[in-house]
């Protein structure tokens, strides 16, 4: 697990929760992870699965639907990311740009606003953004591509943070 990253001189990205993977077929991805290399049990959501869900991509904002599936894997979440609906978005790009695979990196951090202000500072831009599973969650994604070769996702859940998505028992 990657500890912590320093990027744009202050702002660290302390403790990094999850790797999102782009694919076409999440049902067929989940059963080969499932079935060749014993993950599970999978948490499959489509988004936005609540009315007040919000989404922006290149500061505009935006209707998609997408299917994900979340999987812890030791203490590393895979985030599996099917589009659904919609084209004005980063994972439609990806997909139609770099066929399948590993789309972006996510740490989680305490001040949101801080660290994407210092980003923006730097010259990194969010490529999109939108309110999270969990109420009163936010992510932004970071247009990181050319400098890492993936994307940095950032994410901010209010209170103490277990580092998933979906709660353990999924939601009630």
């Amino acid at each position: 697990m990657i500890e912590e990253l320093e990027i744009a001189g202050t702002t660290k990205l302390k403790r990094a929760v999850q790797i999102g993977i782009v694919v076409r077929d999440l049902e067929r991805s989940k059963e080969a992870l499932s079935s060749l290399f014993g993950l599970g049990p999978f948490h499959t959501i489509e988004w936005p699965n609540r009315p007040e869900s919000k989404y922006w991509f290149r500061g505009h904002q935006e209707n998609i639907k997408i299917r994900q599936a979340f999987v812890q894997a030791g203490s590393l979440e895979l985030e599996l990311i099917q589009p659904l609906e919609g084209t004005r978005n980063a994972y439609w790009e990806f997909l139609q740009s770099r066929g399948e695979g590993i789309h972006h990196v996510l740490f989680e951090t305490e001040d949101m606003d801080a660290a994407v202000d210092e980003f923006a500072r730097k010259g990194i831009k969010v490529l999109q953004n939108g309110t999270g599973i969990r109420p009163g969650t936010r992510w932004a994604l970071l247009d990181t591509q050319e400098l890492t070769g993936f994307l940095i996702e950032l994410r901010h859940r209010p209170g103490p943070s277990d580092g998933s998505s979906i709660p353990d028992g999924g939601f009630k």
